[in-house]
């Protein structure tokens, strides 16, 4: 199927990891032998060596989806994977985005550092709300500095242990965002000093967080750059954690709702697919909004 492209080979290494989990904890019988009590056994014997609740939920709802698909090919006569047999409930936790002071301070610390390929990816992040692997998969033809505008048309993934280049997941994901001034004017500095480029239109086909020889950042090297600073510089976000690059996204999407912007544009700014996905993830979540709320209340039922 990988080579027939059925399938992007994101989403066969994705299965194939799948797959390989489950076969660590299910006992080696053929499908049809498969019961209700292996399933379960599999989900408490993941959590037991420490397997994060959301991935033994994803492995569990893998294995329902293998059955079903033996289900239709004859291969066994029934699911055992009843309404009784859950994955294990995985609990909703709260962005964990940077407050506004964290934000600016964050801001001033990328101003004292040299422009090497991991302090544009922080501002595309924190100001356009940017992915991990949309930020290194941004290319400069998809820049236009003079509308302060970026595009997304491409994405840098990890698949089988190497970085690919492939198009947004969905059509959500191709979207085009203003950029303010301040990354305008970061990102023309870049291309002069860095690719010696005056215009971005010169640099078709280079990354904007690559290098001069057309080579993007990996996903996991961004990562792990952004953890660094993160714990060398004390950034924690709104839950009390260590932020993350996923922290700056996070922090653009509550900046925009506490500003006012409507939710159905930051949903086409984030990418997702419908706006009730914003709002319920970030609507509620922001406890300066909600002190703000808290205070127009007050101010309202004051009244007489």
């Amino acid at each position: 199927m990988l080579k027939s492209g059925l399938i992007e080979e994101t989403t066969y290494a994705k299965y194939k990891s799948e797959a390989n989990l489950i076969l660590r904890f299910i006992e080696d019988v053929l499908v049809h032998k498969v019961t209700a009590a292996m399933v379960r056994k599999m989900d408490q014997d993941m959590l037991a060596k420490g397997y994060a609740r959301e991935t033994v939920a994803r492995a569990h709802n893998a294995l329902k989806r293998y059955l079903y698909e033996a289900l239709e090919k004859g291969l066994i006569v029934a699911v055992p994977i009843t309404r009784t047999v859950k994955p294990p409930r995985v609990e909703r936790k709260d962005p964990n985005a940077l407050d506004d002071e964290t934000r600016k301070r964050l801001l001033s610390i990328l101003d004292e550092m040299p422009d090497d390929q991991i302090t544009p990816a922080i501002r595309l992040g924190l100001g356009a709300g940017l992915r991990n692997e949309e930020a290194i998969g941004l290319k400069w033809e998809n820049v236009d500095l003079d509308a302060g505008m970026i595009k997304i048309r491409s994405v840098i993934s990890s698949a089988g242990g190497k970085a690919i280049e492939k198009g947004p997941k969905t059509a959500a994901g191709r979207k085009d965002i203003p950029i303010d001034p301040v990354l305008v004017e970061k990102l023309k500095t870049r291309a002069k000093e860095v690719f010696g480029a005056e215009n971005s239109s010169d640099l078709q086909g280079f990354y904007v967080v690559g290098d001069k020889d057309g080579v993007f950042l990996r996903p996991a090297e961004l990562t792990r750059a952004f953890r660094r600073l993160a714990r060398e510089h004390d950034i924690y976000g709104t839950n009390g954690e260590l932020a993350t690059f996923y922290s700056l996204r996070h922090t653009y999407a509550t900046m925009l709702l506490r500003a006012g912007v409507d939710a159905k544009t930051v949903a086409s700014l984030m990418g997702h697919s419908s706006v009730a996905m914003t709002l319920n993830v970030y609507a509620s979540t922001d406890p300066q909004a909600r002190a703000a709320a808290g205070a127009i209340v007050a101010n309202l039922m004051s009244q007489r």
